[in-house]
């Protein structure tokens, strides 16, 4: 049930700001990553902010898509 064996794991390091102090030093895939890790605030407050405008909007447009796929399934298309 349990693993008797203690192995040591490979954990990815996630908060590594000693890393991100020398630019120079680091590789491209932790620069990617740091720039989405900085990016990601950002993004979350235009999608939060598009969400708040066209909430209705795109509520309305999913439940005429409902209501057309319920009148339309019963009829025969080719």
């Amino acid at each position: 049930m349990f693993r008797k064996n203690k192995k040591d794991k490979n954990l990815k390091k996630i908060f590594q700001w000693e890393d991100y102090l020398n630019w120079g030093t680091m590789t491209a895939q932790q620069k990617i990553n740091f720039k989405r890790a900085c990016l990601f605030p950002f993004i979350a407050i235009i999608v939060y902010d598009f969400l708040s405008k066209f909430t209705y909007a795109i509520l309305i447009l999913i439940c005429l898509y409902l209501i057309m796929r319920f009148i339309n399934r019963r009829k025969i298309s080719k």
